[in-house]
């Protein structure tokens, strides 16, 4: 199957089963059939299984697209998040799923007026002065307008899907019932806590007032910087369910050939998005959690001789971490970086982790799963090879002593890692993480010397 954005729009089915079955009876079914694969590889050995593996993932691969595209909602979102996982998934999975980040159908602007006049209280026509009622860009829960103000400002203006709160509710729902069956059958990865973050989240990324002003807050906190770009909010013309800000003109991140093409330095690319990263989420304690492709542009110098610009879009999902938790994560990542097993464990500890036995071996595998088998690559992200050998190593640990307790925040701090790993891999980042890294720790621990 061939997922394509110029697919026709079908109504996204609403009501709670007609969300559960397709989902439900799809993971059942894709799980039964990589359970007798194990069962296959585990008798004739993976050489002789190697094909039969390789049509079951990109059969998998296909099954999941096509259901995510009927269904839309969360679990468009969620297949979008793990096909711009390049660094880890395998090719099957990305080549498929990565096709998801264009290929929402937008829906018509029948369906979609109504919201635009309900939250301004006018018609488009006397709001704008011009307003193109074709969708520039259709994603998981809104799609986005190009129009033009009054006063001349070239605008986006970002629609609600009409409903999509009650399907945000009843895939929430879906995806907790799975997960608590998963955590009886199998023992290594519990994903209730993922659940429990995602529930969290989720009436916040459905209710625009908040991500306007957390695109406002962003904003002021990189004002500073030449390297990036927040649009400007224009709270005349938003609501709860329409949000109206500059229209940025850029390139998305991975199109790397464009990139090239305009004469931008993919390397300086890169380099910008971990120092902007650092900044926000070891610095400030407050960052844009949603860095997948389709939100993040690439914008040219706003000066001669000056760095291409990281546009950054769609704030839905913005983290602010209390400020202990903020230096309990510089803490971790100094221990991971010096490689300090006892301190790793009692930030981990500090942090919210709790594992079924206390264990300091368990606590350190961890801690270099989340960071310190990538900062020892010299890369910038973690490649296939490595990914899969930590993936082993993890598992045999975990399942001699599983994980219980997982923080939240560390959740979405792993889930931003695992998006910017997946955009250096395509980017082809030469960013040696440690040296990125270290300016930041090292900041942190002047500033604790002194006070």
């Amino acid at each position: 199957m061939t997922v394509r954005p110029e697919h026709r729009y079908v109504r996204a089915p609403a009501g709670r089963w007609r969300r559960f079955v397709p989902l439900t009876a799809t993971i059942v079914w894709l799980w039964l059939r990589w359970r007798w694969l194990r069962i296959q590889r585990h008798f004739f050995g993976e050489a002789r299984t190697a094909e039969a593996t390789h049509r079951f993932h990109l059969s998998a691969a296909r099954s999941v697209a096509r259901l995510a595209v009927r269904q839309q909602g969360l679990i468009i979102k969620t297949c979008q998040f793990l096909g711009s996982r390049a660094d880890i998934l395998m090719e099957e999975y990305v080549e498929v799923l990565s096709m998801l980040q264009d290929a929402v159908p937008p829906r018509p602007w029948a369906d979609m007026r109504p919201v635009v006049e309900g939250d301004l209280g006018a018609p488009v026509q006397q709001v704008f002065a011009e307003f193109d009622t074709n969708a520039v860009a259709a994603a998981s829960l809104a799609q986005v307008y190009r129009a033009r103000t009054r006063d001349g400002h070239d605008v986006a203006v970002k629609v609600q899907y009409p409903g999509i709160e009650r399907i945000v509710h009843w895939d929430l729902q879906t995806i907790r019932f799975l997960a608590n069956v998963w955590s009886r059958l199998e023992t290594v990865i519990d994903f209730r806590p993922v659940v429990e973050e995602m529930e969290r989240n989720a009436p916040e990324e459905v209710d625009f007032v908040h991500e306007g002003h957390a695109a406002e807050e962003i904003a002021a906190m990189l004002s500073t910087r030449d390297d990036v770009v927040v649009p400007r909010i224009y709270w005349q013309w938003s609501g709860r369910r329409v949000l109206t800000m500059d229209y940025l003109d850029g390139t998305k991140i991975t199109d790397v050939e464009a990139l090239r093409a305009a004469g931008i330095d993919t390397t300086q690319v890169a380099d910008s998005l971990i120092d902007l990263y650092s900044v926000m989420v070891l610095r400030r304690g407050m960052f844009h959690a949603d860095p997948h492709p389709g939100n993040l542009l690439v914008l040219p110098a706003a000066t001669p001789g000056g760095p291409a610009r990281i546009g950054l879009i769609d704030f839905g999902l913005t983290k602010r971490l209390p400020e202990e938790f903020r230096q309990q994560v510089v803490v971790l990542t100094s221990a991971i970086v010096a490689q300090h097993r006892q301190q790793v464990t009692e930030a981990m500890e500090g942090m919210g982790f709790r594992t079924r036995v206390y264990d300091e071996d368990t606590y350190y595998a961890l801690g270099e799963a989340f960071l310190g088998d990538v900062l020892r690559s010299g890369k910038a992200y973690a490649d296939a090879a490595l990914f899969a050998e930590v993936n082993v190593r993890l598992g045999r640990i975990l399942r001699a002593n599983p994980l219980v307790e997982v923080p939240g925040d560390v959740i979405l701090i792993a889930r931003v890692m695992g998006l910017l790993s997946g955009i250096g891999r395509q980017l082809d980042s030469k960013t040696d993480l440690i040296d990125a890294l270290i300016p930041y720790l090292e900041e942190e621990t002047a500033g604790e010397a002194a006070s």
